[in-house]
Protein backbone atom coordinates (compact mmCIF):
# COMPACT_ATOMS: atom_id res chain seq x y z
CA UNK A 1 0.00 0.00 0.00
CA UNK A 2 2.67 2.41 0.83
CA UNK A 3 4.70 1.73 -2.19
CA UNK A 4 1.49 2.26 -4.50
CA UNK A 5 0.94 5.51 -2.05
CA UNK A 6 4.73 6.35 -3.18
CA UNK A 7 4.58 5.76 -7.15
CA UNK A 8 0.86 6.89 -7.99
CA UNK A 9 1.34 10.64 -9.19
CA UNK A 10 -2.71 11.13 -8.69
CA UNK A 11 -5.28 9.48 -6.26
CA UNK A 12 -7.13 7.57 -9.63
CA UNK A 13 -3.91 5.57 -10.46
CA UNK A 14 -3.09 4.80 -7.02
CA UNK A 15 -6.47 3.45 -6.60
CA UNK A 16 -6.09 1.58 -10.02
CA UNK A 17 -2.97 0.44 -8.96
CA UNK A 18 -4.19 -0.78 -5.59
CA UNK A 19 -7.25 -2.74 -7.03
CA UNK A 20 -4.94 -4.59 -10.10
CA UNK A 21 -2.66 -5.65 -7.53
CA UNK A 22 -4.81 -7.26 -5.77
CA UNK A 23 -6.36 -8.80 -9.10
CA UNK A 24 -2.64 -9.54 -10.39
CA UNK A 25 -1.80 -11.68 -7.08
CA UNK A 26 -4.61 -13.74 -7.82
CA UNK A 27 -2.86 -14.63 -10.92
CA UNK A 28 -3.05 -18.23 -10.70
CA UNK A 29 -7.10 -18.10 -11.31
CA UNK A 30 -6.93 -15.48 -13.64
CA UNK A 31 -5.05 -17.08 -16.31
CA UNK A 32 -6.91 -19.55 -15.64
CA UNK A 33 -10.36 -18.49 -16.91
CA UNK A 34 -8.13 -15.94 -19.83
CA UNK A 35 -9.01 -12.45 -18.66
CA UNK A 36 -9.19 -9.23 -20.55
CA UNK A 37 -5.48 -8.30 -20.90
CA UNK A 38 -5.98 -5.13 -22.03
CA UNK A 39 -3.05 -2.66 -20.68
CA UNK A 40 -4.41 0.09 -17.80
CA UNK A 41 -2.91 3.29 -18.02
CA UNK A 42 -1.08 4.42 -14.37
CA UNK A 43 0.58 7.85 -13.90
CA UNK A 44 3.39 7.12 -12.06
CA UNK A 45 6.40 9.07 -9.78
CA UNK A 46 8.86 7.75 -12.67
CA UNK A 47 11.37 10.59 -13.72
CA UNK A 48 11.05 9.69 -17.19
CA UNK A 49 7.55 9.00 -17.77
CA UNK A 50 5.34 12.11 -17.26
CA UNK A 51 3.12 10.93 -19.88
CA UNK A 52 1.65 7.59 -18.43
CA UNK A 53 2.65 3.99 -18.14
CA UNK A 54 0.40 1.11 -19.37
CA UNK A 55 0.80 -2.45 -17.91
CA UNK A 56 -1.73 -5.46 -18.34
CA UNK A 57 -2.96 -6.44 -14.83
CA UNK A 58 -2.44 -10.78 -15.45
CA UNK A 59 0.50 -10.38 -17.86
CA UNK A 60 3.22 -10.21 -15.38
CA UNK A 61 3.80 -6.65 -15.55
CA UNK A 62 2.66 -5.22 -12.74
CA UNK A 63 5.01 -7.83 -10.88
CA UNK A 64 8.01 -6.68 -12.48
CA UNK A 65 7.46 -2.95 -11.49
CA UNK A 66 7.08 -4.19 -8.32
CA UNK A 67 10.61 -6.22 -8.60
CA UNK A 68 12.44 -3.20 -10.32
CA UNK A 69 10.66 0.09 -8.17
CA UNK A 70 9.94 -2.06 -5.03
CA UNK A 71 12.87 -4.45 -4.60
CA UNK A 72 15.03 -2.53 -6.62
CA UNK A 73 16.60 -5.32 -8.61
CA UNK A 74 18.70 -3.32 -10.48
CA UNK A 75 20.16 -1.32 -7.89
CA UNK A 76 23.11 -3.13 -7.14
CA UNK A 77 26.54 -3.28 -5.04
CA UNK A 78 28.03 -4.18 -8.44
CA UNK A 79 26.43 -1.37 -10.16
CA UNK A 80 26.95 1.50 -7.87
CA UNK A 81 30.23 3.05 -8.90
CA UNK A 82 29.91 3.34 -12.66
CA UNK A 83 28.54 6.14 -14.36
CA UNK A 84 26.48 4.37 -17.75
CA UNK A 85 25.79 6.53 -20.34
CA UNK A 86 25.09 4.22 -22.95
CA UNK A 87 23.20 1.42 -21.95
CA UNK A 88 21.97 -1.19 -24.21
CA UNK A 89 18.55 -3.31 -22.77
CA UNK A 90 18.37 -6.35 -24.66
CA UNK A 91 14.51 -8.29 -23.98
CA UNK A 92 13.51 -4.72 -22.90
CA UNK A 93 9.89 -6.38 -21.91
CA UNK A 94 7.33 -3.45 -21.67
CA UNK A 95 10.42 -0.79 -20.91
CA UNK A 96 10.33 -0.46 -16.92
CA UNK A 97 13.86 -1.67 -16.55
CA UNK A 98 14.74 1.09 -19.09
CA UNK A 99 12.72 3.69 -17.20
CA UNK A 100 15.18 2.31 -14.08
CA UNK A 101 18.09 2.84 -15.66
CA UNK A 102 17.35 6.54 -17.24
CA UNK A 103 16.55 7.40 -13.83
CA UNK A 104 19.38 5.53 -11.54
CA UNK A 105 22.04 5.46 -14.03
CA UNK A 106 21.47 8.63 -16.16
CA UNK A 107 21.90 6.82 -18.89
CA UNK A 108 22.27 9.74 -22.33
CA UNK A 109 21.91 6.91 -24.24
CA UNK A 110 19.79 3.54 -24.56
CA UNK A 111 19.32 0.92 -26.73
CA UNK A 112 16.12 -1.21 -26.20
CA UNK A 113 15.58 -4.23 -27.75
CA UNK A 114 12.49 -6.78 -27.37
CA UNK A 115 11.13 -9.40 -29.83
CA UNK A 116 7.55 -10.40 -28.72
CA UNK A 117 5.01 -8.17 -30.40
CA UNK A 118 2.69 -7.43 -27.61
CA UNK A 119 5.75 -6.59 -25.58
CA UNK A 120 7.35 -4.36 -28.19
CA UNK A 121 4.06 -2.16 -28.54
CA UNK A 122 3.70 -1.20 -24.62
CA UNK A 123 7.45 -0.97 -24.31
CA UNK A 124 7.24 1.89 -27.32
CA UNK A 125 4.43 3.76 -25.63
CA UNK A 126 5.67 3.19 -21.67
CA UNK A 127 9.41 5.01 -23.64
CA UNK A 128 7.60 7.68 -25.64
CA UNK A 129 9.41 11.14 -25.18
CA UNK A 130 12.29 9.56 -23.71
CA UNK A 131 16.05 9.14 -24.79
CA UNK A 132 15.49 5.75 -25.79
CA UNK A 133 15.40 3.86 -29.60
CA UNK A 134 13.27 0.51 -29.27
CA UNK A 135 14.01 -1.83 -31.82
CA UNK A 136 12.02 -5.17 -32.35
CA UNK A 137 14.13 -8.17 -33.05
CA UNK A 138 15.51 -11.08 -30.80
CA UNK A 139 19.31 -11.19 -29.86
CA UNK A 140 20.88 -14.02 -31.58
CA UNK A 141 24.30 -15.49 -32.18
CA UNK A 142 23.60 -14.51 -36.03
CA UNK A 143 21.47 -12.66 -38.25
CA UNK A 144 18.23 -13.76 -39.95
CA UNK A 145 14.90 -14.58 -38.58
CA UNK A 146 13.85 -17.07 -35.43
CA UNK A 147 10.31 -18.04 -33.89
CA UNK A 148 9.27 -16.72 -30.22
CA UNK A 149 6.80 -18.71 -28.54
CA UNK A 150 4.23 -16.21 -26.24
CA UNK A 151 3.00 -16.77 -22.55
CA UNK A 152 0.35 -15.72 -20.63
CA UNK A 153 3.16 -14.30 -18.48
CA UNK A 154 4.40 -11.97 -20.93
CA UNK A 155 8.12 -11.71 -19.72
CA UNK A 156 7.90 -15.62 -20.20
CA UNK A 157 8.02 -14.77 -23.97
CA UNK A 158 10.80 -17.21 -24.98
CA UNK A 159 12.60 -18.40 -28.31
CA UNK A 160 12.13 -21.66 -29.90
CA UNK A 161 12.84 -23.43 -33.32
CA UNK A 162 10.28 -26.46 -32.25
CA UNK A 163 7.05 -24.64 -30.10
CA UNK A 164 7.68 -21.29 -31.51
CA UNK A 165 4.68 -19.50 -33.49
CA UNK A 166 5.68 -16.39 -34.35
CA UNK A 167 8.11 -15.04 -36.63
CA UNK A 168 10.32 -12.17 -35.63
CA UNK A 169 13.73 -10.43 -36.99
CA UNK A 170 16.96 -12.11 -35.14
CA UNK A 171 20.23 -9.40 -34.83
CA UNK A 172 23.51 -10.72 -33.73
CA UNK A 173 25.59 -8.33 -31.45
CA UNK A 174 28.09 -7.04 -33.62
CA UNK A 175 24.92 -5.67 -36.25
CA UNK A 176 23.57 -4.58 -33.15
CA UNK A 177 26.02 -2.70 -32.07
CA UNK A 178 27.16 -1.75 -35.96
CA UNK A 179 23.29 -0.54 -36.98
CA UNK A 180 23.03 1.85 -33.84
CA UNK A 181 26.94 3.17 -34.05
CA UNK A 182 28.25 2.27 -30.81
CA UNK A 183 31.61 2.04 -30.71
CA UNK A 184 31.28 1.34 -26.75
CA UNK A 185 27.90 0.36 -24.03
CA UNK A 186 29.11 0.76 -20.72
CA UNK A 187 26.30 -1.51 -19.36
CA UNK A 188 24.64 -4.31 -21.38
CA UNK A 189 21.82 -6.15 -19.80
CA UNK A 190 20.31 -9.36 -21.46
CA UNK A 191 17.78 -11.18 -20.20
CA UNK A 192 16.35 -13.30 -22.54
CA UNK A 193 14.99 -16.17 -20.95
CA UNK A 194 17.60 -18.98 -21.36
CA UNK A 195 19.02 -18.35 -25.28
CA UNK A 196 21.21 -16.52 -23.87
CA UNK A 197 23.06 -20.13 -23.98
CA UNK A 198 22.85 -19.86 -27.74
CA UNK A 199 23.76 -16.39 -27.68
CA UNK A 200 27.33 -16.53 -26.33
CA UNK A 201 27.87 -20.30 -27.83
CA UNK A 202 28.55 -18.19 -31.02
CA UNK A 203 31.76 -15.56 -31.62
CA UNK A 204 32.15 -13.01 -28.80
CA UNK A 205 34.75 -10.52 -29.83
CA UNK A 206 32.15 -8.17 -29.18
CA UNK A 207 32.75 -8.17 -25.78
CA UNK A 208 35.55 -6.05 -26.30
CA UNK A 209 33.40 -3.27 -27.10
CA UNK A 210 31.42 -3.86 -23.65
CA UNK A 211 32.21 -2.11 -20.41
CA UNK A 212 29.73 -3.95 -17.41
CA UNK A 213 27.53 -6.68 -18.52
CA UNK A 214 24.51 -7.36 -16.54
CA UNK A 215 22.57 -11.18 -17.23
CA UNK A 216 19.99 -12.91 -15.89
CA UNK A 217 21.24 -16.48 -16.31
CA UNK A 218 18.55 -19.13 -16.31
CA UNK A 219 19.97 -22.55 -16.24
CA UNK A 220 23.39 -23.65 -15.15
CA UNK A 221 24.13 -24.64 -18.94
CA UNK A 222 23.46 -21.14 -19.90
CA UNK A 223 25.69 -20.18 -16.53
CA UNK A 224 28.50 -22.04 -17.89
CA UNK A 225 27.75 -21.22 -21.27
CA UNK A 226 28.39 -17.04 -20.40
CA UNK A 227 30.78 -17.34 -17.51
CA UNK A 228 32.96 -19.49 -19.97
CA UNK A 229 32.84 -16.80 -22.67
CA UNK A 230 33.57 -13.66 -20.62
CA UNK A 231 36.24 -14.97 -18.61
CA UNK A 232 38.26 -16.08 -22.09
CA UNK A 233 37.84 -11.66 -22.97
CA UNK A 234 39.59 -11.42 -19.08
CA UNK A 235 36.03 -10.15 -17.24
CA UNK A 236 35.50 -10.66 -13.78
CA UNK A 237 32.32 -13.08 -13.14
CA UNK A 238 30.16 -12.44 -10.08
CA UNK A 239 26.93 -13.11 -8.84
CA UNK A 240 24.52 -10.08 -8.27
CA UNK A 241 21.39 -12.19 -7.14
CA UNK A 242 19.77 -15.32 -7.19
CA UNK A 243 19.08 -18.31 -4.40
CA UNK A 244 20.96 -20.47 -6.47
CA UNK A 245 24.99 -20.53 -7.40
CA UNK A 246 24.14 -21.21 -10.99
CA UNK A 247 21.17 -18.82 -11.55
CA UNK A 248 19.93 -15.68 -11.42
CA UNK A 249 21.85 -11.59 -11.75
CA UNK A 250 25.07 -11.95 -12.71
CA UNK A 251 27.63 -8.95 -13.25
CA UNK A 252 30.90 -9.10 -15.70
CA UNK A 253 33.30 -6.46 -15.78
CA UNK A 254 35.71 -5.73 -18.71
CA UNK A 255 39.16 -4.73 -17.49
CA UNK A 256 39.74 -2.51 -20.21
CA UNK A 257 38.91 0.83 -20.38
CA UNK A 258 36.46 2.30 -23.96
CA UNK A 259 38.74 3.49 -26.57
CA UNK A 260 40.01 7.07 -26.48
Amino acid sequence: MAFCRRLARTPGSFLRLVLHSKAAAKRGVALATAPDTEPVEYLLNLANAPNGTALRTYAGDLSILYEIFWQQSYRLPQLRANSFHTVVDVGANVGLAALFFLEKFSASRLICVEPEPANFQLLQHNLRGTAAVTLQAALSATDGVVKINSSPLAYNAKVSAETGTTEVPAVSMPTLLQSQGLVWVDLLKIDIEDYEQQVFAGPTDWLARVGVLLIEIHSPASQVAVRRAVQAHGFSWEQAAGKQPDLGLFVARNPHSPPA
